[in-house]
């Protein structure tokens, strides 16, 4: 039972997070659209968005430079370390994501992709939490 409990912990945080990002991504992408008036998208919304993002880029720029891993982006960062797209390409992406955040003003269109991929990532790493929960 204990596995089984930590699996269903495990997903539930998998969830949480790729919710929580998802969320801050369609805010950050409306924004860039110039729509955020159209979908009642508040300064403090899109605000607070930025923080969300910038916060996770943080965390992932240190796990991905393997400075103390945490639960929650261990899986992600063994992915990105040992999948096709070299680490180095993705901490320059990292890097001018995390400086754009902190710029005042809309996140390039052009950029937002690279959230889409890392959500993708972690969309694969809850699907796998699921399966596992379910086989049990």
């Amino acid at each position: 039972m204990s596995k089984l409990g930590s699996l269903s912990g495990e997903a539930e945080r998998d969830q949480r997070l790729l919710s929580r990002l998802n969320d801050a991504v369609i805010a950050l992408q409306v924004d860039a659209l110039g729509k955020s008036g159209e979908f009642s998208l508040s300064d403090e919304v899109i605000s607070q968005s930025r923080k969300t993002l910038a916060d996770f880029v943080e965390r992932f720029q240190a796990e991905l430079r393997q400075e103390g891993s945490t639960a929650d982006l261990y899986p992600l960062g063994f992915k990105i370390r040992t999948g096709m797209k070299p680490l180095k390409d993705w901490q320059q992406d990292l890097a001018k994501l995390s400086h754009q955040l902190s710029e005042p003003g809309a996140i390039g269109l052009e950029d937002l992709p690279i959230f889409e991929e890392i959500l993708s990532l972690l969309d694969d790493e809850f699907a796998d939490d699921l399966r596992q929960l379910y086989a049990h």
